[in-house]
């Protein structure tokens, strides 16, 4: 991929033409909850948003330069039509179909740019624009059943498997000083969207919305239960009851769960969920009688 890109950029540095432009103030892009690190900023072009071709390599596509034509062939194992997109030009073949863009591809300081609505949508990938958090959202054509699941679903368990392995951006800056021996992730009561993961004695909190997770809280627990030797953060209220699904470190496919207040501890194996594969994730276990409530309408 990557000598793919190289070889494309370096083609088009022959070409030579200046159009307006504007820097996206931190535009974020995310791709399937994954923040795409670049150091190609996204830029805005008549009011339309336009990303390095690169940063959407996560949407599995296959990159083609033609020197003849000046033209860009976008593929992915997943469409039947190819994307042919010609830099400079508004016209763009879709497979048989041609289309017409507002803005077209184009070089910007060495790096080859493209309208990211347009060749996501291309390949059935939803696109939004989400002002409040500055970020450009992508769900890949493979991944929005697992959404789907995830926000709207009845399945609680399938749900929370989904909103632990979810990827984040965020890092502790906080550490565990206590003995590392068991994961353990705690659910509020029918809930799938938000939950605390424990590991020694450092709780982190973690919220999922407009498919990004993010780190809102963290505690490190001092010797007295429910005080805080150290914070970062805005801390949760407390939940009125919680479930837990508690992992071994050295006994990774045995479950330890139980409701808050609601009887003895249960034992379990890990199992594989239809979205999700992982360890950690498939430490979630059904509940008895609990149901969801966190449906997103």
């Amino acid at each position: 991929m990557k000598k793919i890109v190289a070889c494309l950029i370096a083609a088009l540095s022959l070409l030579a033409f200046t159009l307006p432009l504007q820097a996206a103030d931190e535009v974020h892009l995310y791709i399937n909850s994954e923040k795409m690190n670049t150091d190609a900023a996204p830029v805005l072009v008549n009011g339309r948003m336009l990303v390095a071709l690169a940063s959407l390599k996560k949407l599995n596509l296959d990159l083609q330069w033609n020197h003849e034509t000046k033209q860009v062939t976008v593929a992915s194992p997943q469409a039947k039509s190819k994307l042919v997109l010609t830099v400079g030009s508004k016209s763009a073949m879709l497979g048989d179909t041609t289309m017409t863009l507002d803005v077209p591809a184009r070089l910007i300081k060495d790096r080859v740019y493209v309208p990211v609505r347009f060749v996501s949508e291309a390949f059935q990938a939803d696109v939004k624009w989400l002002p409040e958090i500055n970020s450009v959202v992508i769900r890949s054509a493979d991944k929005k059943e697992m959404y789907e699941a995830l926000y709207h679903g009845d399945d609680l368990v399938e749900a929370r498997k989904i909103a632990i392995s979810l990827p984040t951006e965020d890092v502790n800056t906080l550490g565990s000083t206590g003995e590392m021996h068991s994961h353990t992730f705690i659910f509020p009561e029918g809930e799938a969207l938000r939950y605390y993961y424990e590991w020694g004695n450092l709780l982190s909190y973690y919220e999922i919305k407009h498919d990004v997770k993010r780190l809102v809280w963290e505690g490190v627990l001092g010797a007295e239960q429910g005080v805080y030797a150290q914070e970062r953060g805005v801390r949760p209220p407390e939940e009125k009851s919680r479930v837990y699904f508690n992992l071994d470190r050295f006994q990774s496919d045995v479950v330890h769960y139980w409701k808050e207040g609601g009887g003895e501890m249960l034992h379990g194996n890990t199992r594989p969920g239809k979205y999700v594969d992982s360890p950690m994730a498939n430490a979630v276990q059904p509940i008895a009688d609990e149901v969801r409530i966190d449906q997103v309408k």
